[in-house]
């Protein structure tokens, strides 16, 4: 794949396709791990509720560790496989992904920790995930 437009887009529509099945995945490991309750009905007050009820172990694990692992990896993808390893693919999909992040944590109630979890463990893994990417040891194609 010589041309660079094309490159770019592949870039960025495998990372987000990764983040997609990243997110989802986290969500389900979320629903085994704080289960909905029997008489769910899927209203916003029992969604907010769910949220609120959250462990913080699970919040920990599936928010940080989760979110910060697919933004690690989302990012290294967009930048590696991007034109010359150019890392403004990578902080391009960071940004993409942080946005949508923010977005959940407008949504929902979340606790004030687990939003300043998040504003420092995204971009760091933004920014390691393009550095790392956008070095030449890496001879992966």
């Amino acid at each position: 794949m010589k041309n660079p437009i094309i490159r770019t887009v592949f870039a960025v529509i495998l990372s987000i396709l990764v983040a997609f099945g990243f997110a989802v995945a986290i969500e389900g490991v979320s629903s085994i791990l704080h289960p909905w309750p029997e008489d769910f009905a899927g209203t916003a007050e029992e969604i907010a509720r769910q949220v609120e009820t959250y462990p913080a172990w699970v919040l920990v694990l599936l928010g940080g560790v989760g979110y910060g692992a697919t933004m690690l990896i989302c990012t290294f993808i967009a930048t590696r496989i991007g034109h010359n390893r150019n890392p403004w693919h990578g902080y391009g999909i960071g940004l993409f992904l942080f946005a949508m992040v923010i977005l959940n944590l407008t949504m929902l109630p979340y606790p004030i920790w687990y939003w300043v979890l998040l504003f420092m463990a995204l971009p760091l893994a933004a920014y390691f995930g393009t550095n790392l990417a956008s070095k030449n040891q890496f001879q992966l194609a």
